[in-house]
């Protein structure tokens, strides 16, 4: 579980004030890590914004055609019946748009679902620790806040983070989220072969990588008119490896380089970039302003 605290100046320039992760196993791990953070930086009645673990809600695309604003929940709700495991009526829903870029074409419509009794456990947990739940994010939205911060790449940005057992991909450009893709390619398949042991194994994973993220590129140049972005950023995780992100960029139509927040955001002495990247969901739910 990570956590993370950012302030922002009366410019709007942003800090961080502290972030951490911890392996948490139960839910009185985790409420005893909040509760540990909450007292160590006086969070006391603090507003904070809750990311949803990756598995915990379904992003799905819905068809919205010309339905007025009063109807496209209860539309949207209908059409992924089907599609989640709990009962339609238990799903809390919010509905956003994604239009091409540059186009007139009508936008499309995506619909995150989650179900009721998981939002409770994650309002409980905040609520127990005498903090204010201002809002409740997902990790696509969160990496969506952290690409918003370098602003000096007009043409858009992704972020790829790779977590211990997945990967995940976003495409950002004038803050609009326009792709999200995960991979089943994380950290623990690449550690293994990284030191040189089996270099066909990791060139074989970093081709399977390169493919899917070109595959993205492709899908937003044709489905949003979207050029390429500025930079391709690679967020790994548990150790650094340098021949992902020179692999990436031998083979990708994009500049591609270690995330870093050199520059865009301010931090605490000795930060680790390894640590900041494992904490980069907390940070990105952090980063959430009140038009997000």
């Amino acid at each position: 579980m990570s956590t993370a605290g950012v302030q922002r100046n009366q410019a709007g320039r942003a800090t961080l004030l502290f972030s951490n992760h911890e392996l948490c196993s139960s839910s009185d791990e985790r409420h005893q890590a909040v509760e540990q953070q909450v007292h160590q930086y006086h969070l006391q009645k603090s507003s904070c914004v809750a990311v949803l673990p990756a598995d915990s809600y379904q992003l799905m695309q819905v068809d919205m055609a010309e339905l007025p604003e009063t109807e496209r929940r209860e539309a949207a709700r209908w059409q992924i019946g089907e599609r989640i495991d709990y009962p339609s009526a238990e799903a809390i829903i919010d509905l956003f748009d994604v239009a091409p870029f540059n186009s007139e074409k009508k936008p499309l419509t995506y619909v995150v679902s989650a179900q009721q009794k998981l939002l409770r456990d994650r309002i409980q947990l905040v609520e127990q620790n005498d903090l204010s739940l201002g809002s409740i994010d997902i990790p696509e939205f969160a990496l969506r806040n952290i690409c918003e911060l370098f602003t000096e790449d007009d043409r858009g940005i992704a972020i790829l983070l790779l977590l211990e057992q997945s990967g995940v991909l976003v495409i950002v450009r004038d803050g609009i989220l326009y792709l999200v893709r995960w991979f089943s390619t994380g950290m623990d398949d690449l550690l293994p072969s990284a030191d040189g042991d089996d270099d066909d194994v990791l060139t074989e994973q970093l081709d399977a990588i390169v493919l899917e993220i070109q595959r993205s590129f492709d899908h937003c140049e044709s489905n949003y008119h979207l050029p390429m972005v500025s930079r391709l950023l690679v967020a790994q995780t548990q150790r650094e490896i340098p021949a992902v992100v020179s692999y990436l960029n031998d083979y990708l139509t994009t500049s591609v380089e270690n995330f870093s927040f050199a520059g865009v955001l301010d931090l605490p002495e000795k930060s680790d970039q390894l640590q900041l990247n494992r904490c980069l969901l907390a940070i990105g739910g952090a980063l959430r302003q009140e038009n997000s």
